[in-house]
């Protein structure tokens, strides 16, 4: 849920070079903890310097962790009957861009985009979703600083370009259309860090890359085949060059999907989580957020508490020949 980089861990030198082991952080912690009882995170973004943020859809708080806190403490304030989903971080703005949901709103759209100041913590920007009713997901930015967010009950991909006051419907496309009657459909969004984003469908299973033209304007979706085949996929991360990390939310899983040829094949790399929702990469590897948001929407049982993300590793990219 943020612009891509270059990761350290994953790539190489060059092809002569051995990759080495990828670093621990100060602490070696292998988990954040969120606070409360009732935080049930949606959504997590990374930060340049490896600090973490987390949504929260159970209070509307933002949380965040730097490098070597066991501990997120709040940085943007809860209110009620508000959620916060996907976020991404633009730096060279200040800008924490985040998915929100006002309960309070209906009949009027309840679902905005927001930006927040990373300085801050406090709200600069809200940007009401186009349509009379949308669900602002995921975000992630280009190389100009465009905004892109998926909206999961319109099946669109929205777009703030760099200086606008207005989101407009970037992407819309019939095969982004709800499988049955409110299926929740486009999610996880990602750059590639060139001129394509990818998109993954839940109801479906479907990856979709999407090419950025030269005007700004969105390309037709290509359907990329992944095997074995995406289960109720959530959040997306592009990693490298043709590789992706997807979470998948009801299987539990956090897989590695490497295209080549108009495809994708799917490597399981975790598979206990507490229905993922997001993943994010800092140099230490990939933090992997567990929700358990089917108890915050009514399913009987208790959290298990304290809500947190996970960090696994991430394989290096294999050597060129």
């Amino acid at each position: 849920m943020r612009p891509t980089r270059l990761l350290s861990l994953i790539t190489c030198v060059s092809a002569l070079a051995a990759c080495t082991p990828p670093p621990e952080e100060p602490s070696g912690l292998t988990e954040k903890q969120l606070p409360g009882e009732s935080f049930f995170p949606e959504g997590i973004a990374s930060g340049p310097d490896g600090t973490l943020y987390f949504s929260s859809v159970g209070t509307g708080a933002i949380a965040r962790a730097r490098p070597g806190e066991l501990g997120a403490s709040v940085f943007v304030p809860g209110r009620p009957a508000f959620g916060v989903y996907g976020m991404a971080v633009d730096t060279a703005h200040d800008t924490l861009w985040a998915c929100t949901y006002d309960d309070t709103l209906p009949p009027a759209q309840p679902s905005h985009l927001a930006a927040y100041s990373l300085t801050t913590g406090a709200q600069t920007l809200d940007l009401v979703m186009p349509g009379e009713s949308g669900g602002c997901n995921d975000v992630t930015l280009d190389a100009a600083g465009n905004v892109y967010a998926t909206d999961s009950f319109a099946n669109t991909i929205v777009r703030l370009p760099v200086g606008g006051s207005q989101l407009e419907t970037w992407a819309s496309d019939a095969a982004f259309e709800a499988s049955e009657p409110g299926a929740f459909t486009l999610n996880g969004l990602t750059w590639d860090g060139g001129n394509t984003l990818y998109v993954v469908k839940t109801d479906t299973g479907d990856l979709f890359s999407i090419a950025i033209q030269p005007d700004g304007s969105a390309g037709a979706p290509v359907a990329l085949p992944v095997s074995p085949a995406l289960e109720t996929p959530d959040g997306l991360e592009w990693v490298d060059d043709g590789r992706l990390l997807v979470v998948e939310n009801s299987a539990g899983r956090a897989s590695l999907v490497t295209l080549a040829g108009g495809s994708g094949t799917k490597e399981v790399l975790a598979n206990d989580f507490l229905e993922p929702t997001a993943v994010a990469l800092t140099e230490e590897g990939a933090w992997v957020l567990e929700s358990q948001l089917s108890i915050l929407f009514g399913q009987p049982g208790l959290p298990s508490l304290p809500f947190r993300a996970r960090r696994i590793a991430v394989p290096p990219a294999p050597l060129l020949p």
